[in-house]
């Protein structure tokens, strides 16, 4: 149920001690008015609890499942050149740190007028990388130091290029964060040995209708208010409604149809000393106007709802993989109690289908370069003098179209033959169907227009394939596809069906959401 594949684990947010070694500063002159002095790096754990992340952060967080550190690559410029130093990654056992390199001493005049106030040098670190191996010999690269023009600047509180001042007799250390890589976001990044400290993100996903005030459901427009609790218990804003990284995509395909995807906002785990069922997460969805589909609603916050830290872990599904997602209805009732839903048999519903006017007899034909499915009621050519004929012109009739395509992406396709008082005749499109069906009073006739509508279900599964008799005409579980290439997104459909054959939507929840996945 509601779930949507977790293209993102986690982000691991990592803090850096470049040159841990115990050496000191090489204090030797190189030349009367020079002195090096080795640079280093430590670093100090963000509290994202208390940090207000920067607008644009993303739906999606870099997949943290990477390598064991083992060698950095960093850019330094300095008196007006450029270095590119390889660092070896070491390991106490519990942090990482990069070996002692003469590289990273850093010349500094030194005056001999006794005024210091311009002995330095202004050091720029403007790339950090690291490595799981060496990358000339394949090594891949499994954390990166973000730059400040980059989408992901706002994890950390200083990106890249930043500026380093060097002064003789001093022992320099320099705070620098680096976030996990994934390959696949390479260009939201932007784009020295350290200590490695890790904090963990995790994806809270929401997904919302909207209803107007005859009940149909809408994909809704929405914005969302998103408070964390910290250490001290007060509520910190991470998320303002309203601003970019806070709604949801919403559009409307080549085909006409409207959509909304859902919205995953990266949250932090409970801060110490905050139990797993106490509340620490603190949302409002504020519902947006969306002008082509609904037009202008009101804009009034739904009341304020917590989430603890065992509801957070209980929207990850067992397999690791996928997660259920918060699913929001916005001005919607509940739905007509008529009826109960039961499973869709494997048998098939065709038998109950009841034509419009008096058919002799007529045949369900899924297509493919030959007939890959017939289901028929009635008797061929009962009256025909010439029956071997008869039949033979029947079977002869074969639509180049149909009113469902399926068997993606060979595109199969499903029409209906039929024989009314000797004579052939094809049903290819919703229009004849619907002639052909007239009113709705079968479960029979209710399936089939939903397949003629490109929903389908799955057999004798109640939550993804069901059907009911309702107060007026039929309800129905069923799934379609909205969108079948970069997404591919399916979503599950609650849809009533009147008797005059229209569909309502009176729900709709994405159940797989695959980001770089075409059918």
């Amino acid at each position: 149920m509601k779930t949507i594949k977790r293209v993102l684990v986690g982000m691991l947010l990592f803090t850096s001690l470049l040159a841990g070694c115990s050496k000191e500063e090489d204090s030797m002159i190189s030349e009367p008015s020079t002195q090096n002095v080795s640079l280093e790096f430590g670093a100090v754990l963000n509290d994202l609890a208390n940090k207000v992340m920067n607008k644009t952060i993303h739906n999606q967080l870099p997949n943290c499942n990477n390598g064991v550190p083992k060698l950095a690559r960093i850019t330094v410029s300095y008196n007006g050149e450029a270095r590119t130093v390889d660092l070896n990654i070491l390991s106490d056992g519990t942090t990482y740190y990069t070996d002692y390199s003469e590289e990273l001493k850093i010349p500094v005049k030194v005056s001999s007028d006794g005024d210091d106030s311009n002995d330095f040098t202004k050091v720029t670190l403007s790339e950090f990388l690291v490595y799981d191996a060496n990358p000339d010999n394949g090594g891949k690269l499994v954390w990166i130091a973000p730059k400040g023009d980059s989408d992901f600047s706002g994890y950390v509180d200083k990106p890249l290029p930043f500026d380093i001042t060097v002064r003789p007799g001093t022992k320099k250390y320099v705070e620098l964060e680096v976030l996990c890589f994934d390959e696949r976001m390479a260009n939201e990044y932007g784009y020295l040995s350290f200590v490695l400290t890790t904090e963990k993100l995790f994806n809270l996903c929401f997904f919302a209708n909207y209803c107007d005030d005859n009940g149909r459901h809408y994909p809704a427009n929405y914005s969302i208010d998103l408070f964390v609790l910290n250490e001290d218990g007060e509520q910190i804003q991470i998320y303002a409604g309203g601003e970019h990284g806070t709604m949801p995509d919403i559009g409307q395909y080549d085909d006409g149809e409207y959509f909304g995807r859902p919205l995953c906002l990266a949250v932090p785990g409970p801060p110490d000393g905050v139990a797993g069922d106490e509340d620490y997460l603190f949302y409002t969805i504020i519902p947006e106007d969306w002008e082509s589909l609904y037009g202008n609603i009101d804009n009034i916050p739904l009341a304020a709802e917590g989430l603890n830290w065992n509801e957070v872990q209980a929207l990850y599904n067992d397999d690791g993989e996928t997660q259920e997602y918060i699913h929001i209805l916005i001005n919607c009732e509940e739905v007509s109690a008529c009826g109960e839903f039961e499973t869709i048999p494997e048998s098939s519903f065709y038998d109950s289908i009841t034509p419009e006017n008096p058919v002799d007899y007529f045949e369900i034909v899924t297509y493919l370069d030959e007939i890959i499915f017939s289901f028929s009621q009635g008797e061929l050519c009962a009256d025909a003098e010439d029956i071997p004929n008869c039949i033979n012109e029947f079977e002869m009739l074969i639509a180049e179209d149909g009113f469902v395509i399926s068997c993606l992406p060979a595109g199969c396709y499903t029409f209906i033959r039929q024989q009314v008082d000797g004579v052939n005749q094809l049903i290819t499109n919703d229009e004849e169907l619907l002639e052909f069906l007239g009113i709705i009073d079968s479960k029979g006739d209710a399936l089939l227009l939903a397949l003629a509508n490109d929903y389908y279900w799955n057999i004798n599964d109640i939550e993804n394939g069901a059907i009911k008799e309702a107060c007026d005409g039929y309800e129905l579980i069923v799934s379609k596809i909205v969108s079948s290439c970069t997404p591919l997104q399916i979503d599950r459909f609650h849809l009533r069906i009147t008797h005059s054959g229209q569909i309502i939507i009176l729900d709709q929840e994405v159940i797989e959401y695959e980001e770089n996945i075409c059918i």
